[in-house]
């Protein structure tokens, strides 16, 4: 998209280089800073739209380095996200990725400021639905033991997606829309170009598949005169005949038992010298 690529050299005048890393690091130091503080650091942190107008305007950005979990198995999110974020970033360059990134973090805010509160769960799935949609059978080992491709995980992300959005409530329902607005804008027109295409591949091997099953039942050979074709009797024998003006096939029982095929005009030729004589 046009207003994509614009907005692309803007963000490339102040992207950040290796950003996942940042963000991750940031995360995981206030995970740390938590566990001996009894999550103080997440509170001064975390997205809190009556906090931010009161003029704790710091939380509109801060909220990102608020980790989704309390336990351990933060550290194996973190690594991931910081895994899938530098490939993306390897794959699109700096700036594309930064924009991606930008986006969904003010589609966030915007989600966050209607419903008052906000996370960085779905920001995070932004992620996660890029990864999947660009290197859709590259292998993920579910806690580095069961191999699993990253599409089908990304499918069934998508249907917790979409399960969550039609039990939603409005206000849940536009959260929710709003928060995946950028992968939308990114991979939107690409995947339905990509579904177009396999929609006329399905139907051009159907009109293949047709045409073969119409060539297996159509005949060759057909008699003139009865109609009877190798079909109804394999043994049969068919010939053209040569004094009929055309290509008119007969069976052996009517070869040399028909109404020869002529042309009209011969005819009334034949008929005229016939009169004159």
């Amino acid at each position: 998209m046009k207003i994509l690529d614009r907005l692309e050299r803007f963000v490339a005048k102040f992207a950040v280089k290796d950003l996942m890393k940042y963000i991750m690091m940031g995360s995981f130091l206030v995970f740390v800073v938590d566990l001996f503080s009894n999550n103080l650091l997440s509170t001064l942190l975390y997205f809190n739209r009556d906090a931010i107008l009161a003029g704790q305007v710091w939380r509109i950005f801060t909220f990102i380095f608020v980790p989704e979990s309390g336990s351990w198995l933060l550290v194996i999110s973190l690594f991931f996200y910081f895994y899938i974020g530098r490939v993306l970033e390897m794959t699109w360059g700096t700036a594309r990725f930064n924009l991606y990134y930008l986006l969904g973090l003010i589609f966030t805010i915007v989600g966050g400021f209607v419903m008052g509160f906000t996370t960085t769960t779905y920001l995070n799935m932004t992620l996660f639905f890029a990864y999947a949609a660009t290197y859709p059978d590259s292998l993920v080992n579910i806690y580095f033991i069961l191999p699993v491709r990253v599409k089908y995980l990304g499918y069934f992300s998508a249907a917790i997606l979409v399960f969550n959005f039609f039990t939603a409530d409005l206000t849940g329902k536009v959260i929710i829309g709003i928060s995946v607005l950028n992968f939308i804008l990114f991979f939107g027109p690409r995947l339905m170009r990509d579904s177009q295409r396999r929609s006329k591949t399905q139907q051009m091997r159907r009109n293949i598949e047709a045409a073969h099953i119409n060539t297996k039942i159509a005949t060759i050979h057909m008699c003139t005169t009865c109609g009877i074709t190798e079909r109804d009797d394999p043994n049969m024998e068919f010939r053209y005949c040569s004094t009929c003006e055309g290509s008119y096939e007969y069976c052996m029982n009517h070869i040399r038992n028909h109404e020869h095929k002529v042309k009209v005009i011969q005819l009334e030729d034949r008929r005229s010298s016939e009169g004159r004589s």
